[in-house]
């Protein structure tokens, strides 16, 4: 039997191959994101991108978005301010 590939292989393969296109896509999937809040389908698309570009989820969220929208919407944590010595 032929084993498929999923549209998410599909996709990651197609941007592997046509690079220069992702920054459209990207324009494309928030601009139907605005018009059907399908949150699960614009996850899914970003996950694919960074897949593609091999970021990591908070990465890749910060270098595309803004922190408020990745801190409101995507429950990204804020990073820790590094701690200071008080004992000079």
């Amino acid at each position: 039997m032929r084993k498929f590939r999923t549209l998410d292989e599909f996709e990651e393969e197609y941007f592997r191959k046509h690079r220069e296109e992702i920054d459209d896509y990207l324009t494309e999937i928030f601009q139907e994101y605005s018009q059907d809040n399908d949150s699960g389908a614009l996850l899914a698309s970003l996950r694919v991108v960074a897949a593609v570009r091999e970021i990591s989820d908070t990465i890749g969220c910060r270098m595309w978005v803004t922190n408020n929208f990745c801190d409101s919407k995507l429950d990204i944590p804020q990073t820790a301010e590094a701690p200071t010595n008080h004992d000079d």
